[in-house]
């Protein structure tokens, strides 16, 4: 009996560590996910806590902001250990906030990214929109030819793109 005990353990111990890969990394597809920010209710600072969740867990992902004129990463965010960003938001007036996780798909990782369009309307406040080039003729300085290269930029949420190193980890 002890034998099989110590059987069962070893083969636990052995498996353990893919069961806990899987969990950071889901399959693609295999759940709805909710990529979303809310605000922080901290003094003096404006920060927005980010996170991709399901409904009955978060995910380890990375958050980005993005200058919405030059395209330049303002700042990368990894999630804490409980699946939660919190982003700094920076003092620009428009900004581009994007989030992304890391799935598998046919033993491969894809990175899947989503983005909102942030405007900053106060010392403490911003406003949360959708990534559409409607929103981004709200900014007053959409350029279909220049502004975000929007097709490239945009287009790597639909098919994803491979994931950047120590993102989603």
């Amino acid at each position: 009996m002890r034998a099989k005990t110590r059987t069962l353990s070893f083969v636990f111990l052995l498996l353990a560590p893919l069961a806990l890969r899987g969990a950071g990394a889901p399959a693609c597809g295999e759940n709805d996910l909710t990529f979303g920010c809310t605000k922080t209710d901290e003094t003096g600072r404006l920060r927005a806590g980010c996170a991709v969740h399901d409904h009955q867990r978060f995910f380890a992902s990375e958050w980005r902001i993005y200058d919405l004129q030059s395209e330049e990463v303002l700042k990368r965010v990894p999630t804490d250990k409980d699946g939660i960003a919190l982003v700094d938001i920076p003092d620009r007036p428009w900004l581009i906030l994007e989030g992304q996780i890391v799935c598998t798909t046919r033993g491969h990782e894809l990175a899947i990214p989503y983005r909102f369009l942030v405007e900053r309307t106060g010392k403490n406040s911003y406003r949360q929109s959708a990534y559409t080039p409607e929103t981004l003729v709200g900014t007053g300085n959409w350029n279909p030819d220049t502004q975000l290269h929007y097709a490239d930029f945009r287009g790597r949420s639909l098919a994803g793109s491979e994931p950047e190193p120590g993102a989603g980890r």
